[in-house]
């Protein structure tokens, strides 16, 4: 319920995001003059719609997953261009439609347009701004991300929620924007100088939105602070349970309001350190569950302090229980499994929920994901995330001293969690299923073989690729010898989950040159700015001694190395 009002809310949000200011004027242009008062309503109306639309699109089909993101904001930016155009020059519409014998002669596109045709127009005009409103909520990322995946059902009705509270905004501006506008006679007027103005801001925008423009500009005023209204949305979906069950409040050590009794562990394709674990047996312990797989890099940074947390109160009545929910299909392979826990020096018991049967049970949504239950088999505080890692060593003892276990041991972790640039690169999935900012100018071959180039420029957060690869819906693989990647980031470091059948030799380039030159190698990098790749698991690229905003990362690979995911750090 809470992350339903936050849909909603965030929608309204939506309206003051960087990344919409500069479109209002399409909101407010395609309202001016509209003799009918429904006018504002069908654009609004179709904004929503292209919304839920666009993102159902990228979700649910097969068919249009070929096509590059980049197509969508091509064509919404081409678009309101068009309608800029045609509101700085309206006789362009006069000779199209007499030429096309669409209506009668038409003095202005917006307010003297025949029905059909301003019907049509207005619809356009609304349902052009469905991809670009898309990116500007935290919360729209969650949907998309997280809930619309694994429950269909829940994420469409956020999601509708969601751009039920931008279209009611949406339909206040425009309004208010055509009562202003209209009630100045000059503004009516398809010659005049206020129409020109209007369309060249069009004009602008869909430049703008085209060229990727409007990205850097909003990533400018995030930068500044300057009406970064994600931040609100942030602070609340921190504070929402999101889709779990458990109600969270964040005044309290033990952030579980309303204790519930803990699902039993189910489901489990096999067990590492451990012959069979059952929540049942643990009743006078205090347990934590953790949902983890062993590539995610965020997973990774928690593991040592579950080792530490293990070696500490496991003799005092502690217990942790790893819950392996795999990712990517090379997690379900028990050697995999086994090698990366010995690799992590992990000690607990780790189960393979390899169905998910057990992260269901939980309702589970996060990679990791921390349930510490009491010794009455309540789940009594909930930890997404990494950071906090004080906090979680705070209700280790709290729990334990509450069973009767006297524990003296210091504290010595901090709560503070890595920390996120505002405009440090997303993770960037490069299998087709979630594939997001694929810059290539040419369409994406589902599960077939194909020659990719690069395009002349690559935006921030965008990739592309060069040669012969294979894209599948979990993973990349590159068909021949010297295949490249290139990606424009901006992080600290930059990870990447990849395999290779053989030993395999991967160069490491930023700005073009190797980063074992620049002293830009991650730790999987030797001094030849190579990493060499075999088993499937993190492999970890690029180091920076700071942050840093849009360079270029150039990766080459001899043939049959598989790709999965970029993360990055600050």
């Amino acid at each position: 319920m809470q992350l339903l009002v936050l849909s909603f809310i965030a929608g309204i949000l939506t309206a003051l995001a960087p990344c919409v200011l500069p479109l209002l004027p399409v909101i407010i242009g395609g309202s001016v003059g509209a003799k009918d008062k429904k006018t504002p309503i069908i654009i609004t109306a179709s904004l929503a719609f292209s919304v839920i639309l666009f993102t159902l699109i990228l979700k649910v089909s097969t068919f249009f997953v070929r096509v590059p993101p980049m197509f969508w904001t091509t064509v919404s930016g081409g678009i309101i261009l068009a309608f800029g155009l045609i509101t700085l020059f309206p006789e362009i519409w006069d000779k199209i439609s007499l030429k096309l014998n669409l209506s009668a002669r038409s003095d202005d596109l917006l307010n003297k347009s025949s029905e059909k045709k301003g019907l049509i127009g207005t619809i356009l005009v609304g349902m052009s701004l469905g991809p670009v409103f898309a990116s500007c909520s935290p919360t729209y990322a969650l949907i998309l991300a997280t809930v619309l995946p694994q429950n269909f059902w829940a994420g469409f009705i956020y999601l509708v929620t969601y751009s039920l509270g931008l279209g009611l905004i949406m339909l206040l501006i425009a309004v208010y924007g055509q009562r202003i506008i209209t009630n100045l006679k000059w503004a009516a007027n398809p010659h005049g100088w206020f129409k020109r103005v209007l369309g060249v801001a069009l004009v602008i925008v869909g430049l703008a939105v085209i060229s990727g423009v409007d990205r850097t500009i909003e990533k400018a005023l995030l930068n500044s602070g300057f009406l970064d209204v994600t931040k609100i949305e942030l602070a609340l979906l921190q504070n929402a349970p999101a889709v779990n069950k458990i109600s969270i409040p964040t005044q309290q050590l033990l952030n579980v309001e309303k204790p519930v009794v803990a699902p039993e562990i189910t489901g489990i394709n096999h067990w590492i350190n451990s012959s069979g674990e059952k929540l049942a047996d643990l009743k006078g312990k205090v347990v934590i569950i953790d949902f983890w797989t062993y590539s995610c890099i965020n997973c990774i940074r928690t593991i040592p302090y579950l080792n530490d947390w293990y070696a500490k109160y496991k003799d005092k009545g502690l217990v942790i229980i790893g819950i392996h929910s795999p990712e990517f299909a090379f997690e379900r392979e028990i050697p995999n499994v086994e090698k990366a826990i010995k690799d992590y020096k992990i000690e607990y018991p780790v189960g393979m929920d390899n169905d998910f049967a057990t992260w269901n049970a939980y309702n589970n949504q996060y990679w990791p994901a921390k349930y510490f239950i009491d010794k009455n088999g309540l789940v009594r505080h909930v930890h997404f995330g990494e950071g906090d890692d004080a906090t979680n060593e705070r209700v280790i003892q709290f729990l334990l001293a509450e069973g009767g276990t006297t524990v003296n041991t210091p504290i010595t972790t901090s709560d503070a969690g890595p920390a996120m640039q505002p405009d440090q690169t997303p993770e960037t999935y490069l299998g087709y299923e979630r594939m997001q900012n694929f810059a290539s100018p040419d369409l994406l071959q589902k599960d077939k073989v194909a020659s990719y180039t690069f395009p002349q420029n690559l935006q921030a957060d965008y990739w592309a690729l060069s040669g012969q690869w294979q894209d599948h819906a979990m993973d990349l693989i590159a068909k021949e010898n010297n295949c490249v990647l290139k990606l424009n980031f901006s992080a600290k470091e930059v990870y990447l989950v990849m395999s290779a059948p053989t030993e395999s030799d991967v160069s490491v380039k930023v700005n073009g040159k190797s980063v074992a030159l620049l002293g830009y190698g991650g730790d999987d990098v030797d001094k030849f700015g190579v990493v060499k790749v075999k088993d499937a698991r993190l492999y970890r690229l690029v180091k920076l001694p700071e942050f840093q905003s849009n360079l270029e990362l150039e990766l080459t690979f001899p043939a049959n190395v598989s790709l999965n995911a970029f993360t990055f750090g600050s």
